[in-house]
């Protein structure tokens, strides 16, 4: 039976440049000869993994600190990431909340899914939190006026005086969203019970066992 090579990507690590050089050179050799492959010397080079900018392997890249070697994910996915969140949690797009919170979760689940392997707790916490800080200021938005607002708060538990200074704040929908008031309104339970993806708790998960 016939039999078809392909190769695509391959990365290969080694201790120093001059070695990475050599085991490039032999690979090359190899692949092309014994596996017959074709190999793109133009794009075949030799880069250091820790200069994130030049390595990148299938969106990840790898860190170096005091423990060991690691690996992140790198800035381009990872801004995408934001982007399209950002996208998804707009004030102009987040008509109804119910079904932007289902678009964030599936879009987000998928996204960890495959990028969870990296180490990115804290960048994960920081996206957290400015993610529950968007849906609160589109809840905020949808609610629209000032009584509106008022009475919402009151039956979310807040005392009437707070709710009524917070309705008629004067401030923008992001800076109001962002209030003690609001926070403790539309807390982080309320908010999971309602469909909102905590990427903090979905994170932690993939990393129970490892």
């Amino acid at each position: 039976m016939p039999c078809i090579r392909y190769a695509d990507d391959i990365v290969l690590l080694a201790r120093s440049e001059r070695a990475a050089k050599r085991l490039l050179e032999n690979s090359a050799k190899y692949l092309e000869g014994e596996l017959k492959l074709k190999v793109n010397r133009e794009k075949s080079r030799v880069v250091s993994v820790f200069a994130i900018r030049n390595f990148k392997f299938l969106g990840f890249t790898l860190g170096r600190n005091g423990q060991g070697i690691y690996i992140r994910v790198h800035p381009r996915p990872r801004e995408k990431f934001k982007a399209h969140l950002r996208e998804l949690s707009s004030r102009k797009k987040c008509q109804s909340i119910r079904p932007s919170l289902k678009k964030i979760e599936v879009y987000a689940r998928g996204w960890l899914n495959y990028y969870g392997i990296a180490d990115m707790k804290n960048s994960i916490d920081d996206l957290n939190k400015w993610l529950y800080h968007r849906i609160r200021m589109c809840i905020w938005k949808q609610w629209k006026l000032p009584r509106t607002k008022k009475r919402n708060l009151i039956k979310l538990g807040i005392p009437e005086y707070y709710a009524c200074m917070a309705a008629n704040s004067r401030k923008g929908y992001w800076r109001t969203s962002n209030t003690t008031t609001v926070n403790r309104a539309l807390s982080k339970e309320r908010l999971i019970r309602s469909g909102f993806y905590d990427l903090a708790i979905a994170y932690q998960s993939l990393h129970v066992n490892c």
